[in-house]
């Protein structure tokens, strides 16, 4: 594969991503969910592709693949073995960090992945063609630890960013 068309299907790819990303942040915006941002680093060492605050202050993180390799890679991050331990939040020095959302799930073109491919920790959500969310399986609570106003701010502060700088990405 020559480097044009290297470039020409990573463009493809990352507009696909995009398309499914602010179709996922009106989809949010609606059901009630603000603040909502795209690729923060907030849970350890590990970009969101998005993430919101519900009206009840729970925290959701969105995952966003478009091929098959890229979920199966995700489970080599650390979020999904913090999960497993059940190793949600921290301490230190009497304020609460939050290693993990209150609710995780999957957004993919419908049939991507299949239904017992998704762990039971995750939901799935696939998108049709038409730019509208099909809810497959819903995620299971994590924590019942809710956003406080010091994370509602971040999530806010780096959205602020975004617009202000015009780095929306």
């Amino acid at each position: 594969m020559s480097r044009k068309s290297s470039i020409n299907k990573i463009k493809r790819d990352n507009s696909k991503s995009k398309n499914i990303e602010a179709s996922l942040f009106m989809y949010l915006y609606q059901k009630g969910h603000s603040p909502i941002t795209s690729h923060i680093t907030i849970f350890g060492k590990n970009e969101c592709d998005c993430i919101s605050i519900s009206k009840s202050d729970y925290i959701y993180e969105y995952e966003i693949k478009i091929s098959r390799a890229d979920f199966k890679k995700d489970f080599t991050k650390i979020k999904h073995t913090n999960i497993i331990n059940e190793n949600y939040t921290k301490v230190r020095k009497g304020e609460t960090f939050y290693l993990l959302p209150n609710y995780f799930n999957f957004v993919t073109p419908r049939d991507l992945i299949k239904l017992e491919e998704v762990p039971d920790y995750a939901g799935l959500i696939f998108m049709d063609e038409d730019g509208t969310f099909d809810i497959i399986k819903k995620p299971k609570l994590l924590h019942s630890t809710k956003a406080n106003d010091a994370f509602i701010r971040k999530i806010a502060h780096n959205l602020s960013c975004k617009l202000i700088f015009r780095k929306i990405v």
